[in-house]
């Protein structure tokens, strides 16, 4: 173990200290809510109240409560935890609910352990497939992350994992791949480059598994839970979620790692960051589509997905980081191998964003965009795309430039 950190860079070293000390504490933290008798307030002041209570709901047969106006659904939330339980909103579409009813089975705090140790299996084991066994680094970058999805008990574990699962077995098990991307689609926001990675790339096996996961889950959902349920999702639940995404600020604001989060963070609303956030996503997101078909490692192209999903959505969150937390591992590797110092402390900065970003934007300094773009810059040049690009510049310049048959025989 001592020769294993020592052999890693300094920054490498210390990011590694930092996440154990982070992910140490977050442990005793929950040990201790877990120990107290009864569900403590702050214990039960997380997300996944939400998708216990679907569960409860789910075997009471009032699932439509979900997907009714808000108030109706948070009065289950007070009766559960309390009357100065804090504001929470269903904000999935009923597909989740496959996932989560077996939770209403369970009591609170083992219905939270079991979610949050089987997710975890999954992304650990989606990691170690996308970056293999031998990958220090990509062990370290997911540190932070880990500490973090496990204070806020939310669901990035899953959804991280599924990403992460795709990316893995899109050559070797593409009907696999596909099945993970079509249980992304309950967080679509998360997936929005994956249709033009995999037409870059001719997957049209995941793309066709993709698709047809994805209606079978919605036909399903609405078969057990109900037709309204969906009418209650786009009746209800989007129009809400979008009222949170433009009106809530406070905390929630210095979650978001996209640059839409940061200008509202510094004052700015809805109707003037929104714009100004897609300045910058759409160049990015072209750039990344042009070097889906332009570079020539598979690896390159999962990297730049990875990255460039939290510049160009601008609904993301800190749980939702676990799928930058593994292309950081990824590219830290390229780093390590070109000693470069400076862009590797920008990389070990980074690792640890899921673990400073909350307290550093309450404090007005989110730094996440600018770190997050930062990285997604070393991983364009790391994978050739400059190079690439003026290949092809050339290539067409050249054919442009070459005489015709006829006017060379003349």
């Amino acid at each position: 173990m001592s020769n294993w950190l020592a052999n890693l860079p300094a920054h490498y070293r210390w990011a590694f200290f930092a996440g154990i000390g982070s992910l140490i504490g977050v442990i005793l933290i929950t040990a201790q809510g877990l120990l107290l008798p009864g569900v403590h307030p702050g214990f039960a002041d997380k997300d996944f109240a939400n998708y216990w209570t679907a569960g409860k709901l789910i075997l009471e047969g009032r699932t439509d409560d979900l997907f009714g106006p808000q108030p109706v659904y948070f009065a289950h939330l007070v009766s559960a935890f309390g009357p100065n339980y804090p504001w929470h909103n269903w904000s999935y579409p009923p597909h989740y609910l496959l996932i989560v009813w077996p939770l209403g089975f369970f009591g609170y705090k083992a219905a939270m352990m079991l979610f949050l140790g089987l997710s975890v299996v999954l992304y650990l084991w989606s990691v170690r497939r996308l970056g293999g066994k031998d990958n220090r680094l990509i062990w370290i970058a997911i540190i932070p992350f880990l500490a973090h999805n496990l204070w806020v008990a939310q669901n990035g574990f899953l959804f991280g994992g599924f990403a992460l699962a795709a990316l893995a077995l899109r050559e070797e098990r593409p009907v696999l791949a596909g099945i993970c991307l079509g249980l992304l689609t309950i967080k679509p926001q998360l997936g929005i480059l994956f249709p033009f990675l995999l037409l870059a790339e001719r997957r049209w096996t995941v793309i066709a598994s993709a698709a047809s996961s994805t209606i079978v889950l919605v036909f399903l959902s609405a078969a057990i839970f109900g037709l309204e349920t969906w009418r209650g999702y786009l009746g209800e639940v989007v129009p809400y979620q979008t009222f949170v995404m433009r009106e809530l600020e406070g905390t929630f604001l210095a979650m978001l790692p996209s640059a839409y989060g940061l200008l509202r963070n510094l004052g700015l609303d809805a109707d003037a960051a929104l714009p100004l956030h897609l300045i910058l996503a759409i160049p990015v997101a072209a750039c990344t589509i042009a070097a889906f078909f332009l570079v020539r490692r598979d690896e390159d192209r999962s990297i730049l997905l990875l990255l460039a999903t939290f510049v160009v959505t601008p609904y993301s969150l800190t749980y939702d980081l676990g799928m930058l937390a593994a292309a950081l591992g990824l590219l830290g590797v390229r780093q390590e191998t070109a000693a470069s110092a400076a862009k590797g402390s920008l990389i070990a900065i980074a690792m640890l964003l899921p673990a400073v970003m909350m307290p550093l934007g309450e404090a007005h300094l989110p730094i996440a965009p600018v770190v997050i773009l930062c990285v997604y810059v070393v991983a364009l040049q790391q994978s050739g795309f400059p190079t690439c690009v003026r290949e092809v510049w050339s290539g067409l310049v050249n054919r442009h430039r070459r005489p015709s048959p006829a006017s060379a025989s003349g």
